[in-house]
């Protein structure tokens, strides 16, 4: 994701407090500056703690432990962002995210045959 209007101590405190939540799992996967922008990506220490995500099961398989963040983490790190600077904007591939617009959106990231919305593919 790209964010705009924010510093990297701004950045930090949100991830700081998300991390109150998530028992300090989550982490920048990506933390780069771009210009006067921010491109981060966020993941887990540990992929069978809090706020990981899984994967997608088939049948009676088992989900996968994944190390990336899910949707909770994500949608609890943009309200964290927006309490830490109202003016941030977060652009994702699929939208752009602002204090009163955007977030916890869902959608399916499965198939049709197996539906998986971004909120139920995680243990929260």
């Amino acid at each position: 994701m790209l964010i705009k209007n924010v510093t990297e101590s701004e950045l930090e405190k949100a991830l700081e407090l998300v991390n109150e939540k998530y028992g300090d799992n989550v982490i920048w996967n990506r933390f780069e500056k771009v210009g006067k922008q921010f491109r981060v990506t966020l993941r887990v220490k540990n992929s069978h703690g809090p706020g990981a995500r899984l994967g997608q099961t088939f049948g009676d398989s088992k989900p996968r432990h994944l190390i990336s963040a899910c949707w909770h983490v994500h949608g609890d790190f943009f309200d964290a962002l927006f309490s830490v600077n109202s003016d941030a904007v977060v652009k994702t591939s699929r939208q752009t995210i602002t204090k009163n617009n955007g977030n916890w959106e869902d959608w399916n990231i499965g198939s049709i045959m197996y539906p998986l919305y971004y909120s139920e593919a995680c243990e929260c």
